[in-house]
């Protein structure tokens, strides 16, 4: 008989917790023992990617606006977002396993609680994520609801151990899976060669790119100070990701404009960021913290030499000596140092770059990864 799983996602924004659960999901569509639901607690890009492979129901109703003011009134009200009858609905599916994606879900416990069936919580957050991310009684609520948790990086599981106190044979580590995108890309010379000349890149330009979400926690702000570094300098920095009407992307742009960096670019959100991955010469991760970076592995794929400070996340752990550098955590000075030697010398971009290629494709086999998040599924089945 097939298992039923009920898969909770915050949004279905594209960034990595999203897309990677949706990795999973699309795997496990082939594997007759499992039958899935998703319920998103927000709409995003990707929601009819989720529906295409489940039945895909919003918690907050069509609506994908948020703010902090309904988030406040849903709190002090107790009201849900989700239609009664289809609260109803999706008790009557008599699920075997709740999988939550993100600690960011913690207001939707009560209601999950009510399955009577285990909750594992998929965790991509650090310390400061869950700090920015969540609130302390819903944050809660994840701990004491959750029956196990999954790691997507060896930094999360020990950020569990030592802040939160959550045993150790609770924790199940799930290695990331590699983009399947960008395991077939092939990189289009004239598109790379128009995109440069769109921005104003110059062709013989280094090209120090940065991408993610735009806030504190991903260091936009130090990616900016670092191209003040190197104002004088033939280099480039292009940051994609974000959106325009998000004050944070504003306020950097703001910045950009008052420390005249012409050659700094912010290009927001975009349906093809291997496409401009694909222009960089180097990744910068310039992230104060962050879990195991997707775009990490996908610049990896790429043969993308890697940046990344030291005490920030699970970068470090995948570039070590080989992929890349790591500079000691927020060294401005020493990350536009090492740009420069990279400057110096094109033909260490091309060695590490392929460095970074061979280790990704070694350590991260996507039937091994799969074949661990079935074990998981099973396991925490009663």
């Amino acid at each position: 008989m097939k298992k039923n799983i009920l898969f909770v996602g915050h949004d279905a924004n594209r960034a990595g917790a999203q897309i990677l659960l949706l990795r999973f999901l699309t795997m496990l569509k082939t594997d007759d023992r499992f039958s899935f639901t998703v319920l998103l607690k927000d709409g995003g890009e990707l929601a009819d990617d989720y529906s295409a492979l489940a039945p895909t129901f919003l918690w907050h109703g069509v609506s994908q606006q948020k703010s902090a003011l309904k988030r406040v009134v849903r709190r002090l009200t107790g009201k849900v977002g989700l239609h009664k009858n289809t609260q109803t609905l999706l008790k009557e599916s008599h699920f075997d396993l709740i999988v939550v994606n993100t600690f960011t879900n913690g207001e939707l416990f009560p209601f999950l609680k009510t399955f009577g069936c285990p909750i594992l919580t998929y965790v991509h957050e650090l310390e400061m994520g869950i700090q920015m991310y969540t609130h302390p009684l819903e944050f809660q609520e994840v701990l004491k609801g959750s029956a196990g948790f999954i790691a997507c990086a060896e930094s999360i599981r020990h950020n569990l151990l030592e802040n939160h106190g959550i045993p150790d044979e609770k924790i199940h580590v799930l290695p990331s899976l590699l983009p399947e995108s960008a395991l077939s890309f092939e990189e289009n010379l004239e598109k790379t060669r128009a995109l440069r000349a769109k921005y104003g890149i110059p062709a013989d330009a280094l090209l120090v790119g940065g991408m993610g979400t735009v806030d504190l926690r991903k260091g936009v702000d130090i990616f900016i100070r670092i191209a003040n570094q190197l104002r004088e300098e033939e280099v480039s920095f292009l940051w994609v990701g974000g959106k325009k009407e998000e004050v944070d992307f504003q306020l950097f742009e703001i910045d950009r404009k008052k420390l005249g960096l012409d050659q700094l670019t912010f290009q927001d959100s975009v349906s093809n960021p291997l496409d401009y991955m694909a222009m960089f010469d180097i990744f910068c991760i310039s992230s104060r913290e962050d879990p195991y970076p997707l775009v990490v592995l996908e610049a990896a794929l790429l043969a993308k030499p890697i940046l990344c400070f030291d005490e920030s996340g699970g970068a470090k752990d995948f570039v070590e000596e080989d992929a890349g550098v790591i500079v000691p955590y927020l060294d401005v000075k020493q990350m536009a140092a090492e740009i420069r030697q990279f400057q110096d010398n094109p033909e260490r971009i091309k060695q590490l770059g392929e460095k970074a290629r061979k280790k990704v494709l070694e350590r991260h086999d996507k039937d091994r990864a799969f074949q661990k998040f079935v074990s998981i599924l099973t396991l925490s089945i009663q």
